[in-house]
């Protein structure tokens, strides 16, 4: 009988995310050669104002493939291969041998067209594959700065990259190309990975060489790629702000007991903390180190500038400390390590938030501030988050895939542990190839006798239905090799081929959480070389110990935000009141949420339920189920029960009935959403107009289109046969854009 469970308790869930740190800070913009100095003025000034501006509306006529360049504009190809910058349409998608995408869904004008450089298309042509590299820029005309005392270049942008040696730049002249100052849009980025979310709205501030200038050019510049793209949208030069620090990058470094520090491990056994460190660092394993790197963005000086630690556990503070103090000349960078460490000493999940702060007034305060999460369990020991952006096995392209290849994940146990299972999610599954898979628990025995195999699960085979969900397989245990003596040990899963065939392709992929970029504790093994290395893809892997005594029950605080229903007459504060119901109940409602500070926020706190457990619910108003969230057919939110529970909704998604609508759009229904598989898109508008519905994938690739001629509603079910995960419905009308977030189940 083979063991095969679900994962439970904090396995369960997996559809939860918690941003994570990014290790390789934003590298400084380098200045090449002496740009002539900017000319600095005093006139009143809008922070924050655009001034220029081009959405790459260069499209002509009803030919989605035909455009102008316009006048002013430059596009150079330096190589003899024809791979020039191009401006595309959004109905096209980029190809090529690797490629399949359309313009990014971060864009705001994505449906205007955008400017890219398909590198995979060009190193396909006629399906002859060639690895040239591209070389090549695209310019703007020169812009008036002359009468700015600030200036900030804005853009969107989405990039792949491989293979070789690559340079994304954004270049400023003031002096028609004799100097130039060049600014990394790569931001120390890996190749093979999609641009990172955090790097697809990229600010420079370019004060300094472009303020008070009568000629400033904008370039953007790419070589050495020879696959896959780099698009670029929605350019726009702006004032700066006085007082704007950012917090461009933050750590969050543990301790793990050697000379350096480890990262960020998401879930941690509290059997594997708090023990003293004999390496040079000292202190305690476990105990977390806090950094930050920091911009002066705005043109004013900024004193006592700091980084301050505030983290929770459960809710309530438990640690907060501060960096010392500098001083930041406008446009400087540092970096700031608060003064204390941490370590936690109890079950929980714990809330880290970093912030610059200064005695200055912030002009844009979003962008001060991080968060980031980790949980101190029982059992679980789990590098990655539960969010996988994508999935990776043993880069086919380069002779894995095969059948025997492993991929895994390296842990540091520092108390004797008995293991009990390991969990991995499961990414893409290719039922055609009959994948079958089996965990393996290898330990590190030193320079000597290297990895052996400790520790096996029974072999499993694999289906699509296993696609984007977390398995638990049971280790066969033998009354020894169980329990785990302290060192070094990686989770794996290995990949089997028919029957456990060792011929062939292994046909499935694991979950890769993309954030996380601690790449030496990732491990690949290559069948039949016998090759291993590591890659930086973060794979979601873990560890499942023996051992209780966390929390098994916790409270649920409920918030949902009226004020949408409040402002359009569905809700009177005075008479009517909000209640929540679901599967927690038996659908039967709670007591009246109440409001006592008036926000317009109501909330109630419910218990206990069971830690891991997963339940559902909507609000309603006057506990009527006509008056209930998507009460025409639409879903139940669904949460998952952690030890610290504060939920936070806006009813029936800020959709109201009551409110008169200034957008062309009057309002978007999706439903239902979650869903499993079809799902309905309800448009209507304010006045006849054409309307582009979109549906794109976390990556960005289009995989659902359908063009509407002039109607005034709209209504039709997607019936598409989508893997799990996040997509990204868009509905364009020419004058603006929704977007509606829709996840698979």
């Amino acid at each position: 009988m083979r063991k095969f469970t679900l994962l439970f308790l904090f396995l369960a869930m997996a559809g939860l995310s918690y941003a994570q740190v990014q290790v390789e800070g934003i590298p400084t913009p380098v200045k090449e050669g002496p740009v002539q100095n900017a000319q600095h003025i005093t006139p009143e000034k809008a922070g924050g104002d655009v001034f220029w501006s081009t959405t790459f509306d260069w499209g002509t006529g009803e030919d989605t493939t035909s455009w102008d360049l316009p006048e002013g504009w430059t596009i150079v190809d330096n190589t003899d291969f024809g791979n020039p910058w191009m401006w595309r349409s959004p109905y096209d998608t980029l190809g090529g041998c690797c490629t399949h995408q359309g313009p990014s869904p971060n864009f705001i004008t994505p449906m205007d067209g955008f400017i890219t450089l398909p590198a995979d298309e060009y190193n396909r042509r006629d399906n002859i594959g060639t690895s040239n590299a591209m070389d090549s820029y695209f310019e703007t005309p020169g812009i008036d700065c002359s009468d700015k005392s600030s200036v900030v270049v804005k853009f969107s942008q989405l990039f792949r990259l491989c293979c070789g040696s690559n340079t994304l730049s954004m270049m400023v002249t003031n002096d028609d190309g004799v100097h130039w100052a060049e600014y990394s849009c790569l931001f120390g980025l890996p190749n093979n990975r999609v641009c990172d979310l955090r790097y697809r709205n990229v600010e420079f501030n370019i004060t300094d060489v472009a303020a008070g200038m009568s000629n400033v050019k904008v370039r953007f510049y790419q070589t050495g790629n020879s696959h896959y793209y780099w698009m670029i949208d929605d350019l726009r030069l702006t004032e700066a702000y006085t007082n704007e620090v950012v917090l461009e990058d933050f750590w969050a470094e543990v301790n793990g007991g050697f000379d350096e520090r480890v990262g960020h491990i998401n879930y941690w056994p509290k059997t594997q903390m708090g023990m003293e460190s004999t390496s040079t660092l000292g202190g305690n394993i476990g105990d977390y180190e806090f950094s930050g790197a920091v911009l002066n963005n705005g043109m004013a000086d900024q004193y006592n500038l700091q980084l301050q630690m505030t983290i929770l556990r459960n809710g309530e503070q438990v640690y907060q400390d501060v960096s010392d103090p500098l001083q930041l000349w406008t446009l400087d960078r540092d970096t700031l390590t608060v003064n204390s460490v941490f370590l936690a000493d109890d079950y929980g999940d714990y809330s880290m938030t970093f912030a610059a702060i200064s005695e200055n007034e912030e002009e844009v305060p979003e962008n001060n501030t991080k968060d980031i999460m980790f949980t101190v369990t029982d059992s679980l020991y789990h590098r990655a988050d539960f969010t996988a952006e994508a999935s990776s096995n043993t880069e086919g392209w380069v002779g894995g895939s095969n059948a025997g290849d492993m991929v895994g994940v390296f842990y540091d146990i520092y108390e004797t542990s008995e293991i009990n299972s390991i969990t991995a999610r499961i990414g893409g599954v290719t039922d055609s190839q009959f994948p079958e898979f089996q965990y393996v628990l290898l330990r590190d025995m030193g320079d000597e006798d290297g990895l052996v195999e400790w520790i096996l699960s029974e072999i499993f085979p694999a289906d699509s239905t296993m696609e984007h969900t977390w398995v638990t397989l049971d280790m066969e245990k033998d009354g020894e090799t169980e329990f785990l003596e302290p060192g070094k040990y990686i989770a794996a899963v290995r990949f089997w081929g028919d029957d456990g065939d060792e011929n062939g392709s292994n046909g499935m992929s694991i979950g890769w959480d993309m954030d996380n970029r601690e790449g030496a504790y990732t491990w690949n093994y290559r069948f039949p070389d016998e090759s291993t290395f590591h890659t930086n893809k973060m794979n979601l892997i873990g560890m499942v110990f023996n051992e209780k005594g966390g929390p098994t029950e916790s409270s649920v605080t409920f918030n949902v935000d009226m004020n949408a229903h409040i402002a359009s007459g569905e809700f009177n504060p005075g008479s009517d009141f909000v209640d929540v119901a679901g599967s927690f109940n038996g659908w039967s409602g709670s007591d009246p949420l109440t409001d006592e500070d008036g926000d317009g926020i109501y909330s109630i706190t419910l218990d206990p339920f069971v830690v891991a457990s997963k339940i559902e619910y909507k609000y309603r108003i006057n506990a009527n189920w006509d008056t209930s969230e998507f009460a025409d057919g639409g879903p139940n939110r669904t949460y998952t029960i952690r030890y610290w529970n504060n939920i936070n909704n806006v009813y029936n998604g800020g959709e109201t009935t009551g409110v008169e609508s200034l957008s062309l759009i009057e309002s978007m229904n999706v439903y239902p959403n979650p869903t499993t598989g079809d799902f309905t898109v309800q448009i209507i508008n304010s006045e006849i107009s054409d309307m582009l519905i979109t549906v794109m994938d976390i990556q960005g690739h289009v995989v659902y289109r359908n063009q509407i001629s002039r109607v005034m509603s709209h209504t039709e079910v997607i019936s598409k046969d989508l893997t799990k995960g996040v997509y990204f419905l868009s509905i364009n009308n020419g004058k603006e854009v929704k977007v509606q977030k829709v996840i698979v189940l």
